[in-house]
Protein backbone atom coordinates (compact mmCIF):
# COMPACT_ATOMS: atom_id res chain seq x y z
CA UNK A 1 0.00 0.00 0.00
CA UNK A 2 0.94 2.85 -0.28
CA UNK A 3 1.45 6.12 1.90
CA UNK A 4 -1.36 9.23 1.31
CA UNK A 5 -1.34 8.50 -2.29
CA UNK A 6 1.87 10.20 -2.77
CA UNK A 7 4.00 7.01 -3.59
CA UNK A 8 6.12 7.19 -0.52
CA UNK A 9 6.47 3.70 1.32
CA UNK A 10 6.85 3.43 4.58
CA UNK A 11 10.23 1.42 6.14
CA UNK A 12 7.79 -1.53 6.87
CA UNK A 13 6.06 -1.39 3.55
CA UNK A 14 9.25 -1.76 1.98
CA UNK A 15 10.09 -5.03 3.59
CA UNK A 16 7.73 -8.35 2.18
CA UNK A 17 6.31 -10.11 5.14
CA UNK A 18 8.82 -12.69 5.35
CA UNK A 19 11.28 -10.18 6.31
CA UNK A 20 9.47 -8.70 8.83
CA UNK A 21 8.99 -11.78 10.57
CA UNK A 22 12.34 -12.71 10.30
CA UNK A 23 13.89 -10.07 12.13
CA UNK A 24 15.88 -10.71 15.66
CA UNK A 25 13.67 -10.90 18.41
CA UNK A 26 15.68 -12.43 20.73
CA UNK A 27 17.25 -10.98 24.38
CA UNK A 28 20.05 -9.60 22.70
CA UNK A 29 18.16 -6.78 20.96
CA UNK A 30 15.48 -5.98 23.60
CA UNK A 31 17.83 -3.76 25.24
CA UNK A 32 19.50 -2.65 28.97
CA UNK A 33 16.07 -3.22 30.56
CA UNK A 34 15.91 -6.92 29.73
CA UNK A 35 19.01 -7.94 30.85
CA UNK A 36 18.65 -5.95 33.57
CA UNK A 37 15.33 -6.94 34.96
CA UNK A 38 16.75 -10.67 34.11
CA UNK A 39 19.37 -10.01 36.43
CA UNK A 40 16.96 -8.74 39.12
CA UNK A 41 14.56 -12.02 39.01
CA UNK A 42 17.95 -14.00 39.20
CA UNK A 43 19.28 -12.03 42.35
CA UNK A 44 15.85 -12.43 43.75
CA UNK A 45 15.21 -16.22 43.29
CA UNK A 46 18.84 -16.51 44.61
CA UNK A 47 17.77 -14.56 48.03
CA UNK A 48 14.34 -16.41 47.96
CA UNK A 49 16.56 -19.66 47.68
CA UNK A 50 19.22 -19.23 50.52
CA UNK A 51 16.84 -17.39 53.07
CA UNK A 52 12.94 -18.30 52.51
CA UNK A 53 12.54 -21.57 51.29
CA UNK A 54 12.69 -24.54 53.69
CA UNK A 55 11.88 -27.74 51.76
CA UNK A 56 14.60 -30.00 51.81
CA UNK A 57 14.67 -31.04 48.37
CA UNK A 58 15.67 -27.23 47.48
CA UNK A 59 18.87 -27.64 49.86
CA UNK A 60 21.87 -26.87 47.68
CA UNK A 61 20.06 -25.68 44.72
CA UNK A 62 21.39 -22.61 42.74
CA UNK A 63 20.35 -20.50 40.17
CA UNK A 64 22.40 -19.87 37.51
CA UNK A 65 21.05 -17.96 34.90
CA UNK A 66 17.38 -16.65 33.82
CA UNK A 67 16.53 -15.84 30.25
CA UNK A 68 13.66 -14.05 30.25
CA UNK A 69 11.57 -13.48 26.70
CA UNK A 70 11.40 -10.71 25.25
CA UNK A 71 7.43 -9.75 25.75
CA UNK A 72 8.70 -10.47 29.59
CA UNK A 73 5.48 -13.36 30.21
CA UNK A 74 7.79 -15.93 30.38
CA UNK A 75 11.21 -16.42 32.45
CA UNK A 76 13.12 -20.04 32.01
CA UNK A 77 14.98 -20.61 35.37
CA UNK A 78 17.75 -22.21 34.61
CA UNK A 79 19.14 -24.05 38.19
CA UNK A 80 22.18 -25.98 38.97
CA UNK A 81 21.51 -29.34 41.30
CA UNK A 82 23.22 -32.83 41.98
CA UNK A 83 22.12 -34.88 39.26
CA UNK A 84 20.59 -37.53 41.48
CA UNK A 85 18.49 -34.86 43.34
CA UNK A 86 17.29 -32.92 40.49
CA UNK A 87 13.96 -34.72 39.65
CA UNK A 88 12.75 -34.07 42.90
CA UNK A 89 14.65 -30.10 43.15
CA UNK A 90 12.74 -29.38 39.76
CA UNK A 91 9.61 -30.77 41.26
CA UNK A 92 9.72 -28.63 44.30
CA UNK A 93 10.46 -25.92 42.40
CA UNK A 94 7.07 -25.99 40.36
CA UNK A 95 5.25 -26.58 43.37
CA UNK A 96 6.63 -23.34 45.07
CA UNK A 97 6.52 -21.16 41.71
CA UNK A 98 3.51 -19.22 42.90
CA UNK A 99 4.98 -18.21 45.71
CA UNK A 100 8.14 -17.25 43.73
CA UNK A 101 5.51 -15.14 41.48
CA UNK A 102 4.21 -13.44 44.26
CA UNK A 103 7.85 -12.58 46.03
CA UNK A 104 9.15 -11.23 42.58
CA UNK A 105 5.77 -9.29 42.09
CA UNK A 106 6.60 -7.87 45.26
CA UNK A 107 10.25 -7.20 44.59
CA UNK A 108 10.26 -5.70 41.06
CA UNK A 109 8.24 -3.41 39.50
CA UNK A 110 6.46 -5.45 36.58
CA UNK A 111 3.01 -5.12 34.88
CA UNK A 112 2.99 -8.66 34.21
CA UNK A 113 4.93 -11.19 36.71
CA UNK A 114 6.61 -13.81 33.99
CA UNK A 115 5.35 -17.83 34.55
CA UNK A 116 8.39 -19.28 35.78
CA UNK A 117 10.08 -22.83 33.93
CA UNK A 118 12.93 -24.24 35.76
CA UNK A 119 15.57 -26.10 33.88
CA UNK A 120 18.17 -28.10 35.01
CA UNK A 121 21.70 -25.82 34.26
CA UNK A 122 23.88 -29.01 33.03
Amino acid sequence: TRSAGRGILRPWERMSRNERDARPADAEHAGHRHARLEALIKDELAGLLSDEVDDPALAGVRVAHVTLSVDYRHARIYVEVEAERRAGALRALERAGGFFRARIADAVDLKRVPELRFVPYV
